[in-house]
């Protein structure tokens, strides 16, 4: 009998105890970010909601697109994101995209169960800042959640396809300090390798 106390007790504090949740993703590298992606803008959000969705936060930004460099994302748009607050409660989602009023960024997005989504979270969303001459230049985001290195499967995939240098290499690494034009060009690049009719 005393055994079976513990054991329901040790079960019980078990059950009880919280569950820790970390994020952890392979890196993303350039061709896999912009083959995944239906679409990429710089893009400032002006408006935002967030809601309990099956237990959670999401949080819905309208963003109005500046600039549409792949795919045919034109206007305003609304981007669907984990994560925010309603009322007192907040919840934050390492490794997600957030998407800050009036703080614009370079995006790639994707289509996923009725709404426009970041391509790989976090790691599809760069800042976009005015640079020393005034031209406006992306930076990578620091707050994608822990990574690992890209994962060897989806290189090999590509190195079959492609012989082109930046094609494997991680997307912040490539995007990372150039400026919107440069960064366009090198986007443009990938989506004609990775988007191209058989």
């Amino acid at each position: 009998m005393r055994s079976f106390i513990l054991l329901a007790f040790l079960a019980g504090a078990v059950c009880l105890a919280p569950l820790a949740h970390a994020s952890v993703s392979f890196t993303v590298v350039l061709d896999a970010l912009v083959a995944e992606s239906s679409a990429s803008v710089v893009a400032t959000p002006i408006s935002a909601q967030s809601l309990w969705e099956d237990g959670r936060i999401a949080t819905y930004t309208k963003v109005h697109v500046e600039r549409s460099i792949t795919g045919t994302v034109n206007g305003d748009v609304w981007i669907r994101t984990l994560g925010g607050a309603v009322g007192v409660i907040g919840q934050q989602v390492e490794g997600e995209a957030v998407l800050n009023l009036g703080k614009t960024s370079l995006l790639f997005l994707k289509w996923y169960a009725g709404n426009f989504v970041v391509t790989a979270r976090g790691q599809g969303q760069f800042v976009v800042l005015p640079g020393p001459s005034g031209a406006l230049v992306v930076h990578k985001n620091l707050h994608a959640g822990a990574l690992l290195g890209p994962n060897p499967t989806t290189v090999a995939q590509i190195q079959t396809n492609t012989t082109a240098a930046h094609a494997v290499l991680p997307a912040a690494d490539v995007l990372d300090g150039k400026s919107v034009d440069d960064a366009a060009v090198e986007i443009a690049a990938s989506w004609a390798r990775t988007h191209a009719v058989p």
